[in-house]
């Protein structure tokens, strides 16, 4: 057998992926970009929270013109790909009414060496994108507690705000947060798709780099970057969902999983990723 078959593409692999010169070049370079990432997807997660949360109860609502258009907004955004999303409503943004006189002052500010204006539009397109996960995600963790608990504090005079608040979101909370945290992993790694509208995060800033030394090594810097975050959250995921499942008397990793949620059907998967939905049912 010979070997130089073998050897030379990996050679040449190697090569284009991995050379020390660039990539030593390239990680001061991406690690500028690393905040700009990080904090597009943990402001865009944060403010799709409570965008989220109002979205679930008007799709719970009994009320027609609340629930339709919900449903519909969501179905709109669950259906249609984030690289789509950002293209049309990054450039479509600035042609709104009052956008000028809103974001205008903004212009001449910049935040980690990019126009405020733009890290702002990154910032509400994925909050826009991820409150409609979420909205299915706190659906369908609210839906999953027996009403039962509804009833007892309706019964010891709570009205259904506070029944709510004190009774029913707490423990959806701690049923949806692994499926919660899982949405912000793959928030954070989308951040990534910006690179097709020149904002400089980290594939950009490696896409730069790489274009202008012909050799890839760049994109495992930025993938090492990425893994700073995604690892370590991971692991506290499976972690949250172990606890969670001891708690509910089904096992942590030697027993059964977490019951998926209920109201989660065919129709509703999350189909962000295949584990964005892997919690309780009640």
């Amino acid at each position: 057998m010979d070997f130089s078959e073998i050897l030379e593409p990996l050679q040449k692999f190697f090569g284009v992926f991995f050379r020390w010169d660039i990539m030593q070049q390239a990680f001061p370079i991406v690690a500028r970009a690393f905040p700009v990432s990080v904090l597009l997807g943990l402001f865009g997660f944060l403010l799709a929270i409570p965008l989220g949360l109002i979205l679930a109860f008007m799709k719970m609502s009994k009320v027609k013109l609340l629930r339709w258009p919900t449903t519909a907004y969501i179905d709109v955004v669950r259906g249609t790909p984030l690289a789509l999303q950002i293209l049309i409503l990054y450039f479509g943004m600035p042609l709104l009414p009052y956008y000028a006189q809103i974001m205008g002052p903004l212009q001449s500010i910049k935040f980690l060496g990019i126009d405020m204006t733009v890290f702002l539009r990154g910032i509400m397109i994925l909050s826009l994108n991820s409150s409609a996960y979420l909205a299915e995600i706190f659906r369908a963790g609210i839906q999953s507690i027996p009403k039962g608990q509804m009833e007892a504090a309706r019964s010891l005079g709570l009205n259904f705000p506070k029944a709510m608040a004190f009774v029913i979101l707490p423990q959806t909370v701690k049923r949806i947060l692994p499926t919660a945290m899982s949405e912000f992993i793959l928030l954070f790694k989308d951040t990534a798709l910006f690179a097709a509208v020149s904002v400089m995060e980290m594939t950009l800033a490696a896409k730069t780099i790489a274009g202008r030394s012909f050799n890839q090594s760049s994109y495992i810097i930025a993938a090492f970057f990425y893994l700073l975050i995604t690892i370590p959250l991971g692991r506290f995921v499976s972690m949250l969902e172990n606890k969670l499942a001891e708690s509910e008397g089904t096992g942590g990793v030697s027993g059964k999983r977490p019951p998926r949620l209920r109201g989660m059907n065919s129709t509703h998967v999350v189909p962000h990723t295949e584990s964005i939905l892997d919690t309780q049912e009640g």
